[in-house]
């Protein structure tokens, strides 16, 4: 199979777009910007000429990171000031609408936080890099870097303290695991139900120790995600380098069965598939017959590529010329949608030019090739 991807749309906001979620009916995404969260009316499927306009409908204090749609009406964002908030969605959507949740999760950073498929769990991940040794091995951090949430009241269930800075998170598609990585290669498996580590374990294929310009850890796990049975563990980032600061490393995925001991490689990005450059975004197609991995383009063909899951061969890709932070496929699986940033322009006639992009794809499979 072979997939052929058609551009019907591309939207613009204001700031660098880190992340966004669509509601079911795709009739509007909402988007995690470094200056707050906006709403975005999006057209008809059948229609690329309108350019709709985003709202923002509110703020965090730094960098909003992440953001998760439940129920239709509750907005959860995190941010890079350590907080979760929660804003519920009333139409006509008002602007700024006001969090009902404003809770300090974090003393450092939301790197990334994720909704489990039952809406009942967010799961959050953070922690900073400070050379804890001199060797520049990361210091312990001084708070819990992996945390579960109530999505009813934002309370925390568990928390888990792995070696930081933890990049990634994800919730498996039961919403029993809750799997988290780091910027050594560490990665880690809790069962939600008890709050136990089920596994825990070390891939050295995508840190980095800079010799050339810097001399400390660069790199690490930037994506991870549990494939649709729960079995498999996916990450993704970028392969060793001699010169970090370059960011020519291999686009790198690797997947894992996790549940062995100690848990296995059992496949990983074909070399000849890929170009060079930090992978930053997994998706699972619906269907679980494929997955998306994106990021930005050092060098090479693509910043999006598709991937069988049975041959983990490159089998469709896209070069969109931005940073893809973020890859959601319709719930038909006809369509997917790409988040990202490009570039970040200096003031022009007293604002910045818009660099944060939503862009839309119609995917067609050919079978015959």
């Amino acid at each position: 199979m072979k997939l052929e991807l058609n551009k019907t749309g591309r939207y613009p906001f204001p700031m660098g777009l880190l992340d966004f979620t669509l509601q079911a009916d795709e009739k509007r995404a909402f988007a995690a910007c470094m200056d707050g969260i906006y709403s975005l009316d999006l057209p008809p499927r059948d229609n690329n000429r309108d350019k709709p306009d985003p709202h923002r409908i509110g703020h965090h204090q730094s960098y909003t990171s992440s953001i998760a749609l439940a129920t239709e009406s509750k907005l959860f964002s995190s941010a890079y000031d350590g907080t979760l908030q929660l804003r519920i969605l009333n139409e006509p959507l008002q602007s700024p609408i006001e969090p009902t949740l404003n809770e300090r999760i974090h003393q450092f950073w939301s790197w990334q936080m994720v909704l489990s498929a039952d809406q009942r769990y967010l799961a959050s991940v953070t922690g900073q890099y400070l050379a804890g040794s001199e060797d520049y091995s990361p210091r312990v951090s001084d708070e819990p870097t992996v945390k579960l949430l109530s999505a009813s009241d934002g309370q925390v269930v568990h928390q888990w303290q792995l070696l930081p800075s933890v990049q990634c998170v994800a919730i498996d598609p039961q919403s029993k695991w809750v799997a988290a990585a780091n910027l050594m290669g560490d990665i880690a498996v809790y069962e939600i139900e008890s709050g136990k580590e089920v596994a825990l374990w070390r891939t050295g294929s995508f840190t980095s120790w800079g010799i050339i310009k810097s001399h400390c850890y660069i790199g690490g796990i930037f994506a991870i995600t549990f494939s649709p049975d729960s079995e498999s563990i996916y990450v993704a980032g970028m392969g060793d380098m001699r010169d970090p600061m370059a960011g020519n490393g291999k686009q790198l995925w690797q997947r894992f069965t996790w549940r062995k001991t100690p848990p296995e490689k059992i496949q990983e990005s074909h070399p000849d598939d890929t170009g060079e450059g930090l992978m930053e975004a997994l998706a699972f197609h619906p269907t679980g017959k494929y997955f998306a991995m994106g990021g930005r383009l050092r060098g090479g063909n693509w910043n999006v590529g598709f991937f069988d899951a049975t041959t983990g061969r490159i089998i469709g890709q896209a070069k969109t010329g931005m940073r893809v932070t973020t890859i959601r496929f319709s719930s038909d699986g006809q369509i997917v949608y790409l988040g990202g940033t490009q570039g970040q322009p200096g003031i022009k006639d007293g604002k910045f030019p818009n660099f944060g992009y939503l862009e839309r794809f119609n995917i067609t499979e050919n079978n015959e090739a």
